[in-house]
């Protein structure tokens, strides 16, 4: 079992960690070396804003989240067409 490198607890204790985090609407993506997380970037209180989902980053990830972004694109297309 991995414990969570985005925890509260975990920030606190590595403060100086490196995590980069990447805003998509109302959600923020952050990233370590090795592990990703999902956060409500828009959650009103502070202790909202934990984690939704947490994962390891594996090969695939990366092609995963391409094809999920043609999606998007392809419905952003269609929104300049109306």
């Amino acid at each position: 079992m991995t414990m969570s490198s985005h925890s509260v607890k975990s920030k606190s204790r590595h403060p100086n960690a490196a995590r980069k985090q990447f805003k998509v609407d109302h959600l923020t993506f952050e990233l370590t070396d090795t592990t990703f997380a999902v956060i409500a970037g828009e959650a009103v209180l502070k202790k909202d804003r934990r984690p939704l989902f947490t994962g390891l980053i594996s090969k695939g990830t990366g092609t995963e989240l391409r094809r999920l972004a043609h999606q998007f694109d392809e419905r952003e297309d269609k929104l300049d067409n109306t």
